[in-house]
């Protein structure tokens, strides 16, 4: 059953939290590290991905932490029907790490995955690097991710010639070189670029290759081979996204 909590004041800038989970337990334990920063306002809890959704619209959240394997709705479906309808960020939080489910929850437009077993800490750090428009992917979804990457030969095309877009030889430098860890400041250093036009060539590959924004864009080019592993820096292929 779902619960709304009252609005704080117009004053108060603090991210507007909806936790998303089946599990009593594990709603609550979430609820508190969210109530216990003061950063951050829980404005709800919902116990399936169909509250969660009613949820954190009537609430104006500004963030979901989406559990994946819910009754009624799932968070997958949850997660897609918020990213088609609302500027809503979705974050999923669930025990699940396997590639169908990172790939699936990231697919259907959420800004980041991380595992349960995660430290609150870190909990706390990616809900603010999501609002940041930052990915956040747990270790363990950076190395399925990082495997799937490396042990694809140079320039593999996993589909056809004809299904891979097209991207401009820029476009296709600022996507290695995002695949490779570095931010759109450290893009735009190594492209003699602005920081301005780093984000126009992203937004324009993220149009090419339906992808809503950088965690996408990563997905979707790891799906389609159009990243270049042997470009990829040793020391930072994917794993700053942690």
């Amino acid at each position: 059953m779902s619960s709304e909590l009252p609005h704080a004041s117009s004053a108060d800038h603090r991210v507007r939290i909806v936790v998303a989970d089946d599990q009593p337990l594990m709603r609550r334990a979430i609820a508190d590290l969210v109530q216990d920063e003061p950063t951050l306002e829980l404005v709800g809890e919902a116990a399936n991905g169909q509250e969660a959704v009613q949820l954190a619209q009537s609430a104006q959240a500004d963030l979901v932490l989406m559990d994946l394997d819910m009754p009624v709705m799932s968070g997958v479906d949850a997660i897609a029907a918020l990213t088609a309808a609302t500027d809503i960020r979705t974050m999923a939080l669930t025990t699940f790490s396997s590639m169908d489910w990172v790939l699936a929850a990231l697919r259907a437009g959420a800004s980041g995955y991380l595992v349960k077993d995660s430290a609150p800490d870190m909990i706390l750090q990616a809900v603010q690097q999501v609002m940041e428009d930052t990915m956040v992917l747990s270790p363990s979804v950076v190395s399925l991710l990082s495997k799937q990457v490396l042990e694809m030969p140079d320039r593999a095309v996993r589909t056809s010639e004809e299904e891979a877009p097209q991207l401009t030889e820029r476009e296709q430098q600022v996507l290695d070189l995002l695949a490779g860890g570095l931010s759109n400041r450290e893009i735009a250093q190594e492209l003699f670029l602005s920081e301005g036009s780093v984000k126009l060539h992203m937004g324009k590959a993220c149009d090419k290759l339906g992808a809503r924004d950088r965690v996408q864009l990563l997905v979707r080019a790891v799906e389609l081979g159009l990243v270049r592993p042997a470009l990829m820096k040793p020391e930072t292929a994917l794993d700053r996204y942690r």
